[in-house]
């Protein structure tokens, strides 16, 4: 079940941004476009406008929810592999950012300067606060025998993803304060491909969870008077 869960947290929300882009276009609302490359629309722009207001929200709030699932059964995962590591504080970041990405899923496409202002602090903190969990995460792996867990590879490509997130991040606002006109027109694209190397890590470490065998069992105890 967590390795299924893990699919889900990228999946989800994959398909729910191409399925309410390919919606939109398909309704006229937008107009056609890659969304990978430069001068196409962001992803809040595929869930503003009807019907697609709809798909987006219906598909959106369950991943925050599959996302908060995988938060609390990563806690007992670490614990699981290590009596000396915590991960209260990945734990928490991560809930965080379920809550913050249902603020503004909730509020997308209502009108009026509050609501705005709780789009932005949503995402933004659903960005800040996924990508720092699975950073910290990273760094609490590091401290573990991951040779001895069969982990080393997946940590590799995790240290990776998050080299790439961490260098785009600083090359984005590097190149938005020197370059603004210009990178108006590759904003919305680099919010796309973020967003897809983000969530990738739910997978890297879905896999880390399959080849751990970690799974998680739900019993009651009945007992006969």
């Amino acid at each position: 079940m967590p390795y299924k869960l893990s699919l889900l947290c990228v999946f989800l929300p994959l398909t729910c941004v191409h399925l309410t882009l390919t919606i939109g276009i398909g309704m006229g609302n937008l107009s056609p476009c890659v969304p990978y490359w430069s001068e196409c629309h962001s992803i809040s722009a595929t869930g503003r406008q009807y019907p697609e207001f709809f798909v987006f929200k219906a598909l959106m709030i369950p991943t925050a929810v599959c996302m908060a699932m995988y938060w609390l059964l990563l806690d007992i995962w670490l614990r699981q592999i290590s009596k000396r590591v915590s991960a209260k504080w990945v734990t928490a970041q991560g809930l965080m950012a379920c809550v913050a990405l249902i603020v503004y899923t909730v509020t997308l496409g209502a009108e009026g300067e509050p609501y705005k202002l709780a789009r932005r602090v949503g995402i933004v903190f659903f960005f800040v606060f996924t990508s720092f969990a699975h950073l910290l995460l990273l760094a609490k792996l590091t401290t573990l025998d991951t040779k001895r867990l069969g982990l080393t590879t997946w940590c590799k490509r995790m240290h990776r993803v998050c080299f790439v997130l961490v260098a785009s991040s600083i090359i984005s606002a590097i190149l938005g304060y020197v370059f603004p006109n210009v990178w108006d027109r590759w904003d919305n694209a680099f919010e796309w491909s973020y967003s897809l190397l983000m969530i990738s890590l739910f997978y890297i470490v879905g896999k880390m969870w399959q080849t751990t065998t970690f799974s998680v069992c739900f019993t009651t105890k009945n007992e006969s008077p």
